[in-house]
């Protein structure tokens, strides 16, 4: 039996093309809405809609899907994708959001994603300055990047105020383990794993092709990357 094609009927017919031309025609021009560039499954809700998307990509068919994949860890009406975009989304070619991603984009935010990213399961992105996702990249499930602390916080010592926001960038090529919990000001380098159920709450200042670990993170090891894509296809045929 090849389980590979009935995934992907499976994957088609979990589409809800209601949601995917709505998302399309609501958030986008109309010479790249006609090309269903952004594909929903029928498990994905729509909280707020009242901020834009940009793609920074040429518009192709299927380039962005939500819902999708991750379904070897969970199943697809186990959980929703939550989508509240008040602010900006900048999106680009082949992005792919798992089950039940929540995004939230305040006003006067900006997410960034950019080409080739994939965000798996129950993974929450909550954005109320910015955050930038760098191609190439690839979030586990269960992770957390939230560039705000929600609340205001006071010294009592000199009456002073913590920022409320700080902007996250993730950089190219990074691999984010499961439950890692990126926050506000966190800055990775390109090439860095962090391992799973890591912090990451300051601009880490260690070299590329980094593992950093613990909570909050410290360099572990250097000289060390993620493949992807060809790479990894190649090293798995080698081994046959």
């Amino acid at each position: 039996m090849n389980w590979e094609r009935i995934n992907k009927f499976r994957r088609f017919a979990r589409t809800s093309w209601f949601k995917t031309f709505y998302l399309n025609f609501a958030m986008l021009p109309f010479s790249q809405a006609i090309k269903l560039p952004i594909v929903v499954s029928k498990y994905t809700y729509f909280y707020s809609l009242s901020g834009k998307i940009i793609l920074t990509s040429p518009p192709r068919f299927g380039m962005i899907r939500m819902g999708y994949f991750g379904e070897d860890v969970i199943t697809p009406k186990d959980t929703r994708t939550l989508l509240q975009i008040e602010g900006t989304w900048e999106l680009a070619d082949n992005v792919h959001l798992g089950n039940g991603v929540i995004i939230r984009i305040e006003p006067n935010a900006k997410l960034s994603i950019e080409t080739n990213v994939r965000i798996s399961n129950r993974t929450k992105i909550i954005c109320y300055d910015n955050i930038k996702i760098c191609h190439d990249t690839r979030i586990a499930w269960e992770c957390q990047l939230i560039d705000t602390t929600f609340h205001y916080m006071r010294n009592m010592n000199d009456n002073s105020v913590t920022e409320l926001t700080k902007p996250i960038v993730v950089g190219a090529h990074n691999w984010i383990g499961n439950r890692c919990n990126i926050m506000k000001g966190a800055v990775l380098p390109n090439y860095t794993i962090v391992a799973a159920g890591s912090l990451c709450n300051k601009h880490y200042d260690f070299p590329e092709y980094s593992l950093i670990a613990g909570s909050p993170c410290k360099l572990i090891k250097t000289g060390i990357y993620r493949c992807l894509d060809k790479e990894e296809a190649e090293i798995k045929a080698s081994l046959k």
